[in-house]
């Protein structure tokens, strides 16, 4: 005979007034929490590359103004074009470059602005790139 025979088959006490816990609650006590709010956010934007814009040599800008020339002769055609622009970053210094394509609604020079009819107002200064789409 063992010392505990005299227990072993007795039912275990249950309170009424408070009921027993969950496994999921119980295991939720011993999870990880995360003791710096927002920290694993801070590294990832840290982490997050931008590009620098790229300054246009004169042949590029001389290119540039060429096709925005001809795109102003037919402004009321509303040409298809490809635009490469340089997009600013929101939240940090830089940015990215992007390819964009649309159909021209305006050019305004006094504004310094390139209008789409998709919505896009892009500055003419952070332009690369111009192409106009033959269809």
């Amino acid at each position: 005979m063992s010392r505990y025979d005299d227990i072993i088959n007795i039912p275990r006490w249950n309170p009424k007034s408070h009921p027993r816990m969950s496994a999921y609650d119980r295991a939720a006590q011993f999870s990880p929490f995360a003791a710096l709010t927002g920290y694993d956010a801070m590294v990832r934007e840290t982490s997050r590359l931008t590009d620098s814009k790229i300054d246009l040599d004169d042949e590029q800008i001389l290119a540039l103004n060429e096709t925005l020339s001809m795109i102003l002769e037919r402004i009321n055609e509303h040409p298809k074009v490809s635009v490469t622009w340089f997009r600013k970053d929101s939240r940090k210094k830089g940015g990215q470059y992007v390819k964009t394509e649309g159909t021209v609604r305006d050019v305004e020079l006094a504004n310094r602005l390139f209008l789409l009819k998709e919505g896009y107002r892009i500055n003419i200064d952070d332009i690369s790139a111009i192409n106009i789409i033959n269809d």
